[in-house]
């Protein structure tokens, strides 16, 4: 198995419960990781998961505000499967910064794993 990911990409974004965050936005962070068959060795782009192409999926659905960051990170690995068919597995973490809860919290977190 071969791992390919980006590592703490960070967003300024404006997904929430709250129609403040709807205003103001909040920073983010994002994890993104995907597993291919590693068998044979990779000599060209076209036989693994380009992270470039791994991230202009995040960036398109992180510009599309969401009440929830369940439902970002569920559109993030349906999209990245749909362009990247060989995915067995994916791992996305979204961390909301200093999330508006009245108490000093670094950042909530969803993370969803999905096998294929």
């Amino acid at each position: 198995m071969l791992t390919i990911g980006l590592e703490q990409v960070h967003f300024r974004a404006f997904h929430g419960l709250y129609p403040e965050e709807r205003i103001i936005g909040n920073d983010f962070i994002i994890d993104v990781s995907v597993t291919i068959p590693g068998v044979n060795q990779i000599d060209s782009i076209k036989e693994t998961v380009n992270y470039q192409g791994i991230f202009t999926i995040v960036e398109r659905i992180m510009a599309i505000p969401q009440p929830l960051l369940e439902q970002v990170v569920y559109a993030i690995t349906d999209a990245i499967k749909q362009k990247y068919p060989e995915i067995q597995k994916s791992n996305v973490s979204l961390r909301k910064m200093n999330p508006p809860m009245g108490a000093s919290v670094r950042n909530s977190m969803v993370t969803l794993e999905k096998n294929y």
